[in-house]
């Protein structure tokens, strides 16, 4: 799976990272390389509350498997 992440500078002159595919998924920090970190800390938080309120709607007669992603 490929997602593409988009740097820019914000008001501040900080580094704005958000996730092409993903728009809710957006963080800032003073560096592109420090942006490029907590991106994916971002989009670790952003998955894990989407995975807790989709939790409460799975059916009792469903099944449930885990997929990992590797985002290089």
């Amino acid at each position: 799976m490929e997602l593409h992440v988009v740097f820019e500078p914000d008001e501040n002159g900080w580094v704005r990272a958000t996730i092409e595919e993903l728009p809710e998924v957006i963080t800032c920090a003073p560096t592109v390389d420090e942006a490029r970190t907590m991106v994916r800390d971002a989009l670790d938080e952003w998955l894990r509350a989407l995975t807790a309120s989709e939790r409460a709607a799975v059916g009792s007669h469903a099944t449930r498997e885990t997929l990992t992603l590797s985002v290089a």
